[in-house]
């Protein structure tokens, strides 16, 4: 009896053995399974990845299966970008004490209220289509502008009921930018919302690399000063 029953459970062990072998994942579905890893794995540190090796002040990034390095007091690896803080008009240097009214600020909880992000992502697809300044000049040119201003040298304000593919709304456009890039130069506000104003901006950083840039719209009137500031932190980020 005992016999027989030690035969049963090495048959029924065999048994899903060859059951697992048979309906495991098809060939199909692990080249599938691989795909979505390595899709996965283009902005962000895995297993198996080599860090390069980087100095104490300084963090390796991995954006679009390539690896930098940059600033630790700028970079993130855990963001996989860039920030800054934004504080009457200027940047704040991140090696000193913050003022005392953006101390307090970040003190309650409210850092982003001073803070400029930058998030660095893979885009293969580099379409071809109309800059943003472009869709802008065209909703002018189609009688969807509503107003545009000059704020001051260097720095447009325009509002849209309808920009094509970008919908209704209130643009900064820092003109001395424009002609060297049009995406990067126009920052797209949303003020309705007291409580959960921001401006965003995206623009093509390196050939299949997209940065995206988001701040308070209350910092807006300094546009053509973040976005300086900005490439000049970008451009301390190399490759490895």
């Amino acid at each position: 009896m005992k016999l027989l029953r030690l035969t049963r459970s090495i048959g029924a062990a065999l048994g899903c053995v060859l059951f697992l072998a048979t309906c495991g994942p098809s060939e199909q579905r692990k080249a599938e399974l691989a795909e979505m890893t390595h899709a996965r794995c283009m902005d962000r540190i895995c297993e198996g990845d080599i860090t390069p090796k980087q100095a104490p002040n300084e963090v390796a990034l991995k954006v679009n299966g390539q690896w930098f390095i940059g600033p630790r007091k700028y970079f993130s690896s855990a963001n996989n970008g860039a920030s800054f803080e934004w504080w009457e008009h200027k940047p704040l240097d991140p090696g000193l004490p913050r003022p005392a009214g953006a101390q307090a600020l970040a003190l309650k909880g409210h850092g982003y209220d001073i803070s400029v992000e930058v998030f660095l992502r893979n885009d293969p697809g580099l379409r071809k289509e109309p800059s943003r300044f472009d869709r802008l000049r065209q909703a002018e040119a189609e009688g969807r502008l509503l107003s545009k201003t000059t704020l001051r040298p260097g720095l447009e304000m325009w509002r849209t009921t309808e920009t094509d593919g970008l919908g209704p709304g209130l643009w900064y456009v820092a003109t001395a930018h424009v002609d060297s890039d049009p995406n990067g130069a126009v920052l797209s506000c949303r003020d309705s919302n007291p409580r959960f104003d921001r401006c965003m901006n995206a623009f093509y950083w390196r050939p299949g690399i997209v940065a995206d840039m988001r701040f308070r719209a209350r910092h807006s009137i300094d546009w053509p000063e973040i976005y300086r500031e900005a490439m000049r932190i970008l451009q301390q980020l190399k490759g490895a």
